[in-house]
Formats: structure tokens, C-alpha cells, sequence
């Protein structure tokens, strides 16, 4: 998700000043503003995981884990019942307040990664505190599953920093992933818009973004996966998708 509307509004400020002012900026707006006067969002998407081969009709359904068992629980079930493997980036917190998911995750065979901590704007947050957003949800992790998980996603944005990739790196985690296909799905559209922003920019290879605890994701994905099925794209984890 972007950042909210203050922030871009504090940072084109930011981005007006000269650079000699920048130490002044600095004390305004914290340590975030100069992550972002010196960050290069091209690098990023070229550095981040955006997609995986084209060669291979597979995609990976990735899903930021947090929000009420109530969508999760029957989502997890629609999957074993098809026969589908995903993705779950999950939040600290929700592994916090739901743990009996994390190991349903493994066990039912999907990949298991982290989103930070809270689920906070990462590109807006000191150094310090983008390790402990990243640390304290792989700590989790280790508690239920015995390791960090496979993957980290960050939060709040699309893609990562230079400071991100290094706190990353970090606590056991390579490049981060990032994703091609947004379904929009936490904006709670409609299951027929969820739908086609999955279908209508889908490819080979393509890792979609998609959310826990919204109750058109369940809606849609029954649709989602037979269309996907019906085009002979086949869904599967990122482990699987990033091996080729």
C-alpha cells in the first residue's frame, strides 16, 4: 500500500529544498527524509523480486498475513480442497494473535515469510527501527516454525530501501520480494474489479499481491483460481516459482 497522503505531502516538501538544507530537513521530518531525498525507486525495482521466470506458465498468489481468522480460515481451506500452493507474508502481531496459523501454513505446504512487526510505513521509520520491525517478526516465526520463514516482504510500500535491503540481509533474508500484480484487493473493491485486476495484468511468471482478513479476496478467489486454471497458469509458492 502507499504511503498516506501526509507523508507524500511532508516529503515533496522535502524534495523542493536544497540539499544544503537537507540536515534541517532532517530534524523536521526525522531520519526518513533522508533515506528518501537518496533513495532511487528504479534501483529498487530492479533489485527487489518482482516476478519469476516468463518461460513457465506458474505464478505465485502471495498474501499479507493479518486481519480475522474468519477470511483466513476458509481461505486456507479453498486451497487444500484445490490443490493450490501460495505465499503468506505475515504480520508479527497477527502471528502473535493467531499462531495456530502458522503452523497450518506449513503443514498444508505453502511458503510462510515475514511482513515486519505491525505492519508499519517502513520508507517513513528510522534505521533502528526498520531492524526491529524486521527482527521481532522473524523472531516470531522462529518461536512456530523453527525459522525466520523463507521470505521477507516490507511493509507499506512496494518496494524496498537501501536501508530495508540491509537490515534485511541482516536477519537471514536475500533479496526482498516485491510483486507485479496488485489485485487492490484491501481497498475492499468488488469481487468483479479484484478479479480482473488479477486477470487483466496477469503473465508468466507474475507474483500478485493479494490480503488476509478482506472478505472480497474470499469472494473472488474461487473465480481467480479457475480463470487462472482455465488459461493454464498454474499457482504455486514462491519457493517453487523463484527455482527456475
Amino acid at each position: 500500500m502507499a504511503p498516506p497522503r501526509s507523508q507524500l505531502t511532508r516529503y515533496s516538501y522535502a524534495m523542493s529544498i536544497s540539499r544544503r538544507n537537507l540536515l534541517k530537513a532532517t530534524a523536521v521530518l526525522g531520519a526518513s527524509a533522508f533515506e528518501f531525498l537518496n533513495s532511487s525507486p528504479a534501483e529498487a525495482e530492479t533489485i527487489d523480486i518482482q516476478h519469476g521466470s516468463r518461460s513457465i506458465k506458474k505464478v505465485a498468489l502471495t498474501f499479507h498475513g493479518a486481519g480475522a481468522p474468519d477470511y483466513a480460515d476458509p481461505l486456507l481451506k479453498l486451497f487444500k480442497s484445490t490443490g493450490t500452493k501460495v505465499s503468506v507474508f505475515a504480520v508479527g502481531t497477527w502471528l502473535v494473535n493467531e499462531p495456530t496459523v502458522a503452523s497450518r501454513v506449513i503443514d498444508d505446504g505453502h511458503d510462510l515469510g515475514n511482513h515486519t512487526m505491525t505492519h508499519t510505513q517502513m520508507k517513513t521509520i528510522s534505521a533502528k527501527r526498520v531492524e526491529t520491525e524486521i527482527s521481532g517478526c522473524a523472531n516470531e516465526l522462529t518461536k512456530l516454525i523453527g525459522n525466520h520463514g523463507a521470505w521477507f516482504r516490507p511493509s507499506g510500500t512496494q518496494f524496498s530501501t537501501s536501508t530495508i535491503r540491509k537490515a534485511a540481509v541482516k536477519h537471514g533474508y536475500g533479496q526482498c520480494v516485491s510483486y507485479e500484480v496488485d489485485s487492490q484487493d484491501f481497498m475492499d473493491v468488488s469481487t468483479t474489479k479484484v478479479v480482473s485486476n488479477v486477470m487483466n495484468n496477469v503473465k508468466n511468471g507474475s507474483i500478485i499481491s493479494m490480503h488476509f482478513g478482506h472478505k472480497v479476496t474470499l469472494d473472488a478467489m474461487p473465480t481467480i483460481l479457475e480463470k487462472l486454471h482455465a488459461a493454464g497458469i498454474t499457482p504455486v509458492t514462491l519457493t517453487e516459482l523463484l527455482s527456475v
